[in-house]
């Protein structure tokens, strides 16, 4: 896939989910500008303009309603422990508010892990002028 993310990507950890009217998936990396995430519903394809909620169990937060924007999606085997079909998901935030810009960049900031080349401060500069690396 060309990369298009002009936000710093960041891996998580396990336990952090986006949930779908339809589906559900795992985090598997996200950004100030959108987010990878590898859904357990393989036959569903989510449509643009849809809204999900990012959930994350290590520390109990909850996005709610986030605008996406489906850039590719594509189907995979072998891509959870049970060896099932998924679908993975690349999805661009659409039209966030000044209040899910900072939730989303405090759950960057809380749950990135390995390399991270930003402080805090950075991210939050970031997310509070609408500016993406």
């Amino acid at each position: 896939m060309l990369e298009r993310r002009k936000s710093q990507r960041f891996k998580v950890d396990n336990g952090h989910f986006i949930i779908h009217s339809r589906n559900v998936g795992k985090i598997e990396d996200i950004s100030l500008g959108g987010l990878c995430c590898s859904c357990i519903n393989e036959d569903f394809d989510p449509a643009s303009e849809d809204k999900i909620d990012i959930r994350c169990l290590k520390n109990n937060i909850f996005l709610e309603n986030l605008g996406i924007n489906i850039l590719e999606t594509e189907t995979t085997s072998g891509a959870s422990i049970f060896n099932v079909f998924t679908r993975i998901c690349h999805l661009k935030f659409e039209q966030l508010s000044e209040s899910q810009m900072h939730q989303l960049n405090n759950f960057i900031v809380q749950n990135a892990i390995g390399n991270r080349d930003y402080s805090p401060f950075q991210m939050a500069y970031q997310a509070n002028h609408n500016i993406q690396r």
